[in-house]
């Protein structure tokens, strides 16, 4: 009997330094491939101080250490929305995975080593998908509607358990840039569209227009106001605005970028002045003065060097 003991002792004990080891496996480490292309998504994850792109390759990862790339599981993430606890996103295993394709909704809160399957996998792939970044609130828009999940937008307070499709009422509009969930306020969404942005404040059952302006190309939130970029008169404009006072305000882009309409914003949700932006022809800029000053990251996708 206490030859059996120790057996499965070693057993377990091997079983928990293989679980290590596989984990250690993945990381962010130096970049191989500097040229990035189809990105998909753009946020700070894990409530850290990193913002992560995600790719038609995987994630990439800029910080103090400059950029770092993930040396494997590298998904067609789509629909990626950066939380405090990590991430959710949808869209294709990497070549050679032994993952389901499509991935439905998934949700990762270790930077991309291992994906929980939440809903829909293998049946699903959401192009536009939001959370809120405490609240955890799931927004999807549904492109393929099935027995399970009706077409339009539809949203989970329970990571994916159970959903309510959402009327969208008052919302007309031929082109939809991005749906912007509330960090804190589940109920509170935010969409870009041609005419400008519509706001719900009952979970996307009923919309009205915030404001008007021409081809809003993204929006995002943080706690009490938000960031918008609109297209129009061939410029780029970035704006802050308040959402209780409906107040806005110019942030001054770099020269360079005046006609590259912006199609992602991630905010640092731990310095309201950190502010990352990524371009239609991949020239990714950060600001951490709120605009007064831009370091140029990423120009035509070819990323910069940490050197």
């Amino acid at each position: 009997m206490k030859k059996f003991k120790l057996f499965i002792g070693i057993l377990s004990a091997i079983a928990i330094l293989t679980a290590c080891n596989s984990e250690d496996k993945y990381s962010f480490e130096e970049v191989k491939n500097s040229q990035i292309d189809h990105v998909h998504g753009l946020g700070y994850t894990n409530g850290g101080e990193e913002f992560v792109v995600a790719t038609h390759y995987g994630l990439y990862q800029y910080g103090n250490d400059g950029w770092q790339e993930a040396n494997s599981e590298k998904h067609d993430y789509m629909g990626f929305s950066a939380v405090r606890e990590g991430f959710y996103a949808s869209g294709h295993p990497e070549k050679g995975s032994k993952l389901k394709n499509p991935l439905g909704l998934i949700k990762s809160t270790d930077r991309g080593a291992t994906l929980e399957q939440l809903a829909f996998y293998g049946e699903i792939d959401f192009h536009y998908l939001t959370a809120g970044y405490d609240s955890n609130a799931v927004y999807v828009f549904n492109e393929t509607p099935t027995e399970k999940l009706k077409g339009g937008l539809n949203y989970s307070l329970d990571e994916g358990k159970t959903w309510t499709q959402a009327t969208m009422n008052g919302l007309s509009t031929t082109y939809i840039s991005n749906f912007a969930a509330h960090p804190s306020k589940e109920e509170l969404l935010l969409v870009g569209s041609k005419e400008g942005i519509y706001i719900s404040t009952d979970y996307g059952q009923n919309f009205s227009i915030l404001n008007s302006n021409q081809m809003v190309t993204y929006v995002t939130l943080n706690e009490a106001a938000g960031y918008y970029t609109n297209f129009d008169n061939n410029k780029v404009h970035l704006k802050s605005f308040s959402l209780e006072k409906g107040s806005e305000k110019n942030i001054e882009l770099p020269e360079e970028i005046m006609t590259d309409p912006i199609i992602f914003i991630a905010l640092n949700p731990n310095n309201e002045k950190e502010i990352v932006i990524i371009t239609n022809n991949l020239n990714i800029y950060q600001s951490k003065d709120q605009g007064l000053t831009w370091d140029n990251l990423a120009f035509n996708g070819k990323l910069t060097s940490n050197n």
